[in-house]
């Protein structure tokens, strides 16, 4: 086939479309690149995502599964015109075997490979254009980190923990453009990661070979120290401790990104409301991506509750484990700042917290949803360095009993801590048992990354424990919902949609 960018061919065929439409394709308009700036601008229009409402699907699902979610238990009689949102989020909520033939905003799995095509469209044509090589290199770099942060997603998703088993089924390698009606099958988990991990390393040379100031880009383009804090994050997934710290340590030291002091911000209320901590005006950030829209359409979904006094209520469903608000100290300021009361009325006392946390939110605890300008949905901050850097060496320390590897587990997860709480309550972490310590770094983890989609995929590397989830119904009554030891349900079901276009697909294993 002539390379020929196909944009809507793309998006249309590859995986979202019916098999009739794939086998024949509609005339489509074609467009031949010529120069380096029309793959940057392809990029642009079809890789990155948000800031907004309506830029794809990536990370709604992910907000209720882990078990810093709860549903609420007195929401009592609601509108029947609701049904159909509480089925959806029970859906999630009980890790339903269902969810992929009764929730059609499921679909994670196109819209990731949407993306990917993107990415390949740029691959295979940035040789051929013209443009300087270090444009070139530019463009490459981007294509290439987004590729690789696209498959980590879609594995942890649709593939087992690596931890678990590398040979199991992972998803397709798709690494071109071009178009197939055989059907692509499922590599394996260790052969995703193996491509994920030359991705990330091919776009951190590329950047490497770019003037210094065009690595650490401040115009929210996926950058340097952002790839490097990927990388960190899959080496850490892959049990590989030394390059996971090795990788932590190069975002904090080599680029020039703060652990905001939360001492210094004045205590959120319903007055004064809580900043948004997804900014770049906040020296945390490295690069924002996604839209708020899709993080905060299931875990923030509101019904209208029919209360005692006739009067009509608007509830979320979802909200704030007492699990995990219980974990945090009393001198802990994350628990103030993290962690959002729900919207109250004048003189109402509010009862609960929703799941969602880093966002703006104004007066009486409502959110600033940003429907003029958008917000983003997704930090990659380098707290999470700090975090990765911290487990890997407290997990060296395990394995080798080398003070080295104490001493910097120590000291990264305090360099976090003494900037989250209180001042006059800080103390240093003293512990040389090394299986406390790794308790406490990944206690630490939750509280300082909770509702970022980073729980669900670290229960999975911890070792898919036992998880339970209470679901009440409209007369308050409550059903348990329990994910076994290392349940399937812990991965999720490949949608109907991706089998209808490759017919080489295995479906994952069905809960019982």
């Amino acid at each position: 086939m002539n390379k020929i960018i196909k944009y809507s061919l793309w998006v249309a065929l590859l995986f979202l479309i019916s098999c009739q439409d794939f086998l024949e394709p509609k005339s489509q308009s074609e467009y031949v690149p010529k120069l380096v700036k029309s793959l940057d601008e392809l990029l642009l229009g079809e890789v990155y995502m948000g800031p907004g409402h309506s830029d794809g699907s990536f990370y709604s699902v992910l907000g209720i599964f882990d078990d810093d979610v709860a549903t609420r238990p007195d929401l009592g009689d609601y509108d029947d015109l609701y049904e159909a949102d509480m089925a959806h989020i029970k859906l999630a909520f009980t890790w339903s075997k269902n969810m992929k033939n009764e929730f059609s905003g499921y679909n994670t799995y196109g819209e990731v490979y949407k993306k990917i095509v993107g990415c390949n469209a740029v691959l295979d044509y940035v040789d051929d254009v013209q443009g300087s090589e270090n444009d070139k290199n530019k463009v490459k770099a981007q294509a290439l980190a987004f590729r690789g942060y696209f498959y980590f997603h879609l594995v942890n998703l649709y593939g087992k923990p690596y931890s678990f088993d590398r040979n199991a089924p992972g998803v397709p390698l798709k690494l071109n453009s071009g178009l197939s009606a055989t059907g692509m099958a499922r590599n394996t988990v260790g052969e995703v990661y193996e491509q994920i991990i030359k991705d990330l390393l091919e776009a951190e040379h590329l950047f490497s070979t770019l003037p210094e100031e065009e690595r650490d880009l401040q115009n929210n383009r996926i950058n340097l120290p952002c790839i490097q804090l990927i990388l960190s994050r899959a080496y850490l997934y892959m049990e590989n401790w030394q390059q996971a710290l090795a990788y932590g340590k190069k975002v904090i030291k080599d680029h020039p990104y703060e652990i905001r002091d939360l001492n210094s911000l004045p205590l959120p209320n319903r007055y004064s409301g809580y900043p948004e901590c997804y900014t770049h005006e906040n020296p945390e950030v490295i690069f924002l991506f996604g839209n708020q829209g899709d993080v905060l359409s299931l875990p923030m979904k509101h019904i209208n509750v029919k209360e005692a006094t006739g009067w009509g209520r608007r509830r979320v469903v979802c909200v704030a484990s007492t699990d995990l608000i219980n974990s945090y100290a009393p001198s802990d300021l994350r628990k103030s700042h993290y962690l959002t009361w729900e919207s109250i009325f004048s003189g109402e006392i509010p009862v609960y917290r929703v799941p969602v946390s880093k966002y703006e939110v104004g007066f009486n605890y409502n959110i600033n949803w940003g429907t003029s300008n958008g917000k983003w949905g997704v930090a990659f901050k380098v707290t999470e360095a700090y975090l990765n850097a911290a487990e890997a060496a407290a997990l060296l320390y395990k394995e080798t009993g080398k003070g080295e590897y104490l001493t910097q587990a120590k000291d990264m997860i305090d360099k976090l801590r003494i900037k989250r709480i209180r001042d006059g309550d800080f103390q240093n972490t003293t512990t040389t048992i090394a299986d406390d310590l790794i308790t406490l770094v990944r206690s630490e983890r939750r509280r300082e990354l909770c509702f970022e989609h980073h729980r669900w995929f670290d229960l999975r590397r911890y070792g898919m424990e036992k998880l339970r989830h209470v679901w009440y119904d409209k007369e308050q009554r409550p059903t348990e919902f329990y994910l076994e030891k290392n349940d399937p349900g812990y991965t999720l079901q490949i949608p109907n949609e991706a089998f209808e276009l490759n017919p080489a697909l295995v479906q994952n294993e069905t809960r019982k």
